[in-house]
């Protein structure tokens, strides 16, 4: 075997291992949502809009109805992980709070959330709901 057909079986090889590698990770997939879509709707595409970690419904919320500065209270009904980090600029608390979202609910319909077992639910009223996700509104 001589060096020259030795190194192109190197070639060939490293190759093979990259096209692997490419395929794997979607490369191509996700080099274009990247390059096309914007933050907001890769981040919806990922985590789901009113589904796993509902950071579209989230993030639509907020802005719709102005939360920045707002106490709220998230709840997700289906056990997924509440992605806090993501909203430096809201308060989320377990206390005093003036807003409560639901994620992940399952009902028939809306009055179904009032059968939840959280802690002074029927004090709030439902001020938006999309799908099976809700944010409630404490009255006054």
């Amino acid at each position: 075997m001589n060096l020259h057909s030795k190194n192109i079986k190197n070639y060939f090889f490293y190759l093979i291992f990259f096209l692997i590698i490419v395929k794997f990770f979607n490369t191509s997939y996700n080099s274009y949502s990247i390059l096309l879509w914007d933050y907001d709707k890769r981040m919806t595409q990922e985590y789901g809009f009113c589904k796993n970690e509902s950071w579209g419904f989230y993030n639509h919320v907020i802005k719709k109805y102005n939360l920045g500065n707002e106490k709220i209270n998230i709840i997700n009904d289906e056990g997924f992980v509440r992605i806090y980090s993501l909203f430096k600029n809201i308060d989320i608390t377990d206390k005093n709070y003036r807003y409560l979202m639901v994620l992940n609910f399952q009902s028939e319909n809306k009055e179904d959330i009032y059968n939840l077992k959280i802690h002074n639910i029927n004090d709030f009223s439902i001020k938006y709901r999309s799908n099976n996700c809700y944010l409630l509104e404490l009255n006054d």
